[in-house]
């Protein structure tokens, strides 16, 4: 099954410090890698990076390196175009999302990935995705 990878689950990977919490997010992380084809787009690699420098302080080129060593070989990062941006602008007016989630679930859409990892909860109410977390 394919799935898509949303920001949070990213940061915390790379910014969680405590190891009996940073474990749970590996082994999920792991679970994820095992059993499904991974995605994700260029605009959440670009959060992870601005959210990890912005919130937890962690300097761009640790960040840089994570994607590249645990991210980018198991994930298929997928190119934002207007396909994308259409679908966005549909899901923006029908649930009044954020236009980033929109983007990101605007990938989902022309891709036909039907699940997102994202701890955000208020992304349930899309019918048109499932969204799980640990």
């Amino acid at each position: 099954m394919k799935v898509f990878i949303d920001a949070n689950l990213l940061v915390y990977l790379n910014t969680l410090t405590t190891e009996d919490v940073r474990v749970i997010y590996e082994n999920f992380y792991l679970n994820l890698m095992a059993e499904h084809r991974i995605y994700t787009d260029v605009l959440v690699l670009d959060e992870v990076i601005y959210v990890s420098k912005k919130r937890y302080s962690v300097p761009y080129v640790t960040t840089l390196s994570f994607i590249e060593s645990i991210v980018l070989p198991y994930t298929t990062v997928l190119p934002l175009s207007e396909d994308e941006y259409k679908e966005a602008a549909k899901l923006i007016e029908k649930y009044n999302v954020k236009p980033s989630d929109a983007l990101h679930i605007g990938a989902m859409i022309t891709n036909r990935i039907p699940t997102l990892v994202s701890e955000d909860k208020e992304l349930d109410r899309i019918s048109e995705i499932k969204r799980v977390w640990i």
